[in-house]
């Protein structure tokens, strides 16, 4: 990456001007201009300059790639953009983000592997199909076995109205309806309150996907200052479905966890 493309690309993701940047560093706009375009290159004093401004070094500028323990590594234009704004908060702030990042990675990597475990059966299950059969079961029976589907529900439920605990260290095997959905799904919740109504009602169990993250529009499992809520993800707050109850609005310094991705309602065996 030549200087100009290096320059172009930092201003560009930090939102500065020509002017703003002359009007900081006491350079010439007209001369930052010529850089920009790669008609002139800056000199060792400007170069020096202009890595400070930025907080980058100098073979960044003038390579597009960072000199980390004698291994080049190339910043992405995101990575640059979320180290800029990292280093713009103030310590207390950089340790939640912190903290957040670190359960992303830790429910990222339970993710892995509850789908390598789920692999595993499929594989199982399907090398147990293959084998010939040597007493068949009763129709009935088989049916039934076919059907059952085991998942873990959560002790504690999550709520459709003010907020509960939700607590994951504590779950029960509960035997539902064998479906596509079900199969998909990591564990159970049962709703309380009234506040997702028509789509889900006090009592419900709804099935849950684990994921650290949902869409806006998609309804999930959050935990909002230690309570727990099913809700539908908006920018600035969790909304409820029931027009007769409040929102949970996100305020700043709000702690807030996604626990999964709501797949729909858990169905019964007969």
């Amino acid at each position: 990456m030549s200087f100009a493309q290096t320059l172009n690309s930092l201003m560009e993701n930090r939102g500065i001007t020509a002017y703003k940047m002359g009007k900081d560093t006491k350079i010439s706009d007209r001369l930052i201009g010529y850089w920009k375009s790669g008609d002139k290159l800056p000199n060792a004093e400007n170069l020096i300059i202009i890595a400070k401004y930025f907080g980058t070094s100098i073979d960044y500028l003038l390579t597009g790639f960072e000199h980390i323990n004698e291994t080049n590594i190339r910043l992405t234009a995101d990575e640059e953009k979320l180290l800029f704004l990292y280093n713009k908060l103030p310590l207390d702030s950089k340790s939640r983000i912190l903290e957040r990042a670190e359960t992303l990675v830790e429910l990222a990597a339970e993710r892995a592997a509850q789908e390598a475990e789920k692999a595993t059966k499929e594989k199982k299950k399907t090398a147990e199909k293959s084998e010939p059969i040597i007493v068949a079961p009763a129709a009935d029976e088989e049916s039934d076995q076919d059907e059952a589907f085991y998942i873990d529900l959560c002790d504690l439920p999550a709520s459709a109205g003010t907020g509960v605990y939700l607590s994951e260290g504590y779950t029960e095997p509960l035997q539902i309806k064998r479906t596509a959905i079900a199969e998909r799904a990591n564990y159970a919740v049962r709703v309380s309150g009234n506040s997702m109504e028509t789509k889900f009602y006090d009592g419900d169990i709804v099935l849950v996907e684990t994921c650290p993250y949902v869409e806006v529009g998609e309804i999930g499992i959050f935990i909002v200052n230690d309570e727990g809520f099913i809700k539908k993800r908006g920018e600035d707050r969790l909304i409820s479905l029931n027009p007769q109850c409040d929102d949970v609005i996100i305020h700043e310094y709000d702690t807030v966890y996604c626990r999964g991705r709501v797949l729909g309602k858990a169905e019964f065996v007969e």
